[in-house]
């Protein structure tokens, strides 16, 4: 069933923006969304050099069905939210049911603004920016999450329910089958990569401790052609069979968002691989001397220990 393209409203303080940009940090989350064409989010960096800003922001926001405010002191001091565009989403929240969802990232007086009657997403007295990036990412994976389960199964006048019917137990048996080949080319990389690194040790006579992308970045305008040739077998697995079953999992998770609910696990692995597959466009696919790409611990995002065996444990349960 096509689920029809819907408008978000992104409203937010630009002071609210620095250090960290809350709009592209969400913008990530809800990218998936976009890909699949079932939103078209709108923010104030659509308007174009010397158009009529005013009359661009109005009109995304007469086309809004969902908002997503992005509350801190700079919103709340804001004399143009204030005056047009807070006003107008709320009369559209209360004509047409428009759905509105405050997300507090800075320390600011939420409680005492005329948001206060509204449920924020997160505790507004604990904004984003008191949280660690895992944590952070955590809630802005669940708001995405909210965000497409409402757009999906919103209900337009005068027509039927848009209810996304899917087979969970198909799709969770095409996920597994991609997990466990994403596994083994997993497993088939490790091995190529440790004897790589341990080539170049005995070669240059070095005993770098670092992570294996920076040892890479470091010492690739040192491999000879063995070495390139080594090199590039790695690379074509992180090119090949990991970015392409990455993306077939992520797509099946979108498409059939079910499955978050069968099994909870997938929430934690759709947040991993949004990560990946964005470090993928953005990084990997622009550096010749990366080889792998990881997003671990450190990134808040590692892939989800025991996230296969559940998806395992969910079909054999549902035969």
């Amino acid at each position: 069933m096509t689920v029809p393209i819907t408008a978000l409203f992104i409203s937010y303080g630009h002071r609210d923006m620095d250090p960290v940009n809350w709009v592209e940090r969400l913008k990530l989350y809800l990218a998936p969304l976009r890909r699949k064409e079932l939103v078209d989010i709108w923010d104030d960096s659509r308007v174009r050099t010397g158009s009529e800003w005013r009359q661009e922001v109005r009109s995304a926001l007469d086309r809004a069905v969902a908002a997503i405010l992005l509350i801190g002191p700079g919103f709340l001091a804001s004399d143009f939210i204030a005056q047009e565009e807070l006003p107008t989403l709320l009369a559209t929240a209360r004509r047409r049911g428009a759905k509105i969802y405050p997300l507090v990232v800075g320390y600011c007086a939420y409680k005492r603004s005329v948001l206060e009657k509204y449920q924020a997403f997160n505790d507004p007295d604990v904004p984003l920016e008191a949280l660690t990036p895992a944590e952070q990412n955590k809630i802005l994976n669940e708001l995405s999450a909210t965000v497409d389960a409402d757009l999906r199964h919103a209900e337009a006048p005068g027509k039927p329910s848009l209810v996304l019917v899917a087979d969970s137990r198909q799709a969770l048996v095409e996920i597994a089958k991609y997990l466990e080949g994403t596994a083994v080319a997993f497993a088939a990389q490790c091995r190529r990569r440790d004897q790589f690194v341990e080539m170049i040790r005995d070669r240059l006579s070095v005993e770098d401790t670092l992570e294996y992308e920076n040892f890479f970045l470091r010492y690739y305008g040192r491999l000879n052609d063995e070495e390139k040739f080594q090199f590039q077998q790695i690379r074509a697995i992180t090119e090949g069979p990991l970015h392409d079953g990455n993306q077939r999992i992520l797509s099946l998770v979108e498409d059939h968002p079910q499955v978050l609910q069968e099994v909870p696990a997938l929430a934690a692995l759709r947040q991993h691989l949004v990560f990946w597959l964005n470090k993928y466009d953005r990084v990997f696919s622009e550096r010749p001397e990366m080889c792998l790409l990881y997003t671990g611990v450190e990134d808040g995002v590692p892939f989800p220990a025991g996230a296969d065996r559940k998806v395992a444990q969910w079909i054999r349960e549902h035969r």
